[in-house]
């Protein structure tokens, strides 16, 4: 089978391997649709470290399962998930279930950029492969993972239904939230992008206003529809700079969440005194977990999330490289998916 890997920073490379040979309680599954993430481009740029296993916004078909696996079976449509948590331990009993020293060592095998991916009896035993209901697509199923990272977002982000909110970075994420966003205040939702692709598709999806970073001045337009800014600003994207729209933006004693993945040992120069006699309000989120997977599925097959309309380009497995060079560098691109 085909699979692509990350052999070093900015070496990304297709090759032909073995198929991965299942253990007991294991899962094979057939790849039908596999999304780029932000995360995986900063993999293959070396911003998260030397190496890294690329695709985890998977969904496919069952192929085989381990001959005590009981609950799924071949044929079977789902979304499997990659990082797991213990369930068990102290992290996982005060609801940080990503901060689990379990979380990040669980994996799907090889990648989930490959023809077939061995979800292993870990992930399998805690309900990590989740059905995908018929009348979603596959290249939906691909995009529950992100869209479960918003929602346990935005809950850690406590929104007030009468909230102005202000997401900073239109990817697909981003322009997720919005949606997530509309659905829980009344109040006024702002985007800022540098694309305008993105801009547009923002207030298709729900933004009430969308601001270019380049040619506008992010704060004053926030200013001048909220008047004291925003009480809750989401940074969606890695970019630290992009912190700074998000801190001249909040009103005093507002919040500000980090979700966009930062580069390994980034920093970014607060000003303290501000931020404590303003009160300002810092809060960060990290991955998902399975009932915030069930929840996206709900929630895309109610209607009530549009994700079709996000993906913007499709690629062929074996041009995986030219399809994460594509993701990066297009003005165009929203969301790039990998296909067989």
């Amino acid at each position: 089978m085909l699979a692509c890997f990350l052999d070093a920073p900015k070496r990304v490379a297709v090759r032909d391997v073995q198929i991965p040979k299942l253990e007991a309680g294991d899962i094979l599954v057939r790849m039908e649709a596999s999304g780029i993430c932000g995360t995986d481009l900063e993999k293959v740029e070396g911003q998260l470290g030397p190496r890294g296993i690329l695709g985890h916004e998977v969904g496919g078909t069952i192929e085989r399962v381990a001959k005590d696996v009981t609950r799924h079976k071949p044929g079977d449509r789902v979304v499997a998930h990659h990082h797991v948590p213990c369930y068990k331990c102290v992290d996982c009993s005060r609801g940080d279930f990503t901060l689990c020293t379990e979380f990040k060592k669980t994996n799907i095998d090889p990648c989930g950029f490959a023809e077939y991916f061995r979800v292993p009896e870990y992930n399998v035993a805690r309900g990590a492969v989740i059905p995908l209901p018929p009348e979603l697509s596959f290249e939906e199923g691909a995009m529950m993972e992100p869209t479960a990272c918003c929602i346990r977002a935005i809950g850690r982000a406590h929104v007030q239904q009468a909230d102005n909110i202000l997401v900073v970075g239109l990817g697909p994420t981003g322009l997720t939230q919005i949606q997530l966003l509309r659905q829980a205040t009344t109040g006024k939702i702002l985007g800022s992008d540098i694309i305008d692709a993105r801009l547009k598709l923002g207030k298709k999806l729900g933004a009430d206003e969308t601001i270019n970073a380049l040619t506008e001045d992010v704060p004053a337009q926030v200013r001048r529809v909220t008047g004291e800014g925003i009480d809750l600003a989401i940074v969606s994207t890695g970019n630290e700079k992009a912190l700074n729209q998000a801190f001249s933006s909040v009103r005093k004693g507002g919040r500000i969440l980090l979700f966009g993945a930062p580069s390994h040992g980034v920093s970014y120069q607060l000003n303290l005194s501000e931020l404590f006699s303003l009160q300002i309000t810092l809060l960060s989120s990290y991955s998902c977990v399975e009932p915030e997977l069930a929840e996206a599925i709900r929630l895309v097959s109610e209607k009530r999330l549009d994700l079709k309309s996000m993906v913007s380009d499709r690629f062929k497995l074996r041009d995986a490289e030219k399809a994460m060079e594509f993701a990066k560098t297009s003005k165009t691109a929203i969301k790039t998916i990998i296909i067989p």
